[in-house]
């Protein structure tokens, strides 16, 4: 345990897996470290770039509201991943009590991974401290994939052991010819557009944020939301980029069918004459 800068730690990863911060226990915490309490470690992963909290929000915060530049901290080798990670099974069993929401919040950051959702419904519930058909209802409800593909088995010893199943394999259906794809002598100055438009909002926010009238821990707050919103709008930027792409893909696909369907049918009709 080391008590290190509390500047240094980020804590805009999405590593909070909790939906929000219960401010009564923020200040309950600030003014019981103002009067000399010792709290517990908090938990940190460095990935030899940053240090991630994975562990201890509102302890963080606590700290901030009592004006203290250093925390006591566990840190671990690890990624903002591996806090991630960790972050879904912490205060189950310290800290505020988790609700309902925090739990169901913590369940659904592991099915909407691609990597986490093959895990099974029990490994899942005791990662995150919860019941398997817990688990099970979520994962219907996001229509998410990975239970329905594990298959259990007796192993030799009486056991139990789970497997995944083997995908079906689908038809092989033969694509038609499909079109060059022009080269776009945009692309250069577009990616010059989409930098000058990301510094520009960056530099909105930071501005927003200097003028913003709040505490520094409610500007942390706003600063932390702005950062996901942000990365939220950034990455459905991307899939919308995505999506038209396909769509002029099948588009030209399309007309290549449709192409091949007239000629077909021309010498169908000379065939019969």
């Amino acid at each position: 345990m080391n008590e290190m800068n509390i500047k240094l730690i980020r804590i805009d990863g999405g590593t909070q897996s909790r939906v929000s911060i219960d401010q009564s226990t923020v200040s309950e915490y600030a003014d019981a470290i103002e009067a000399g309490s010792v709290f517990p470690p908090i938990r940190v992963y460095f990935d030899g770039v940053s240090y991630w909290l994975g562990d201890g929000f509102h302890r963080y915060f606590a700290h901030l509201k009592a004006g203290k530049e250093g925390i006591a901290a566990d840190v671990v080798n690890g990624t903002q991943r591996d806090a991630l990670l960790y972050s879904v099974s912490a205060n189950a069993l310290h800290g505020l009590r988790r609700t309902n929401a925090d739990k169901r919040k913590a369940v659904t950051i592991m099915l909407e991974d691609f990597e986490w959702q093959e895990w099974s419904n029990s490994e899942i519930a005791r990662q995150c401290h919860v019941s398997p058909p817990l688990v099970a209802q979520i994962r219907k409800e996001l229509g998410a994939h990975g239970e329905s593909d594990i298959k259990k088995y007796k192993t030799k010893d009486g056991g139990v052991a789970e497997k995944k199943a083997p995908k079906k394999k689908e038809p092989e259906l033969k694509e038609p010819p499909k079109e060059e794809p022009k080269p776009d002598v945009h692309d250069e100055h577009q990616e010059m557009l989409d930098a000058l438009i990301t510094e520009n909002e960056m530099l909105t926010d930071r501005l927003a944020l200097k003028i913003m009238d709040g505490t520094p821990e409610e500007k942390e707050l706003a600063k932390s939301t702005i950062e996901d919103l942000r990365e939220d709008l950034r990455l459905a930027r991307i899939e919308i980029v995505a999506l038209k792409k396909s769509r002029d893909q099948y588009q030209n696909e399309n007309a290549q069918l449709k192409k091949q369907v007239a000629m077909l049918t021309k010498k169908l009709k000379a065939h019969e004459q």
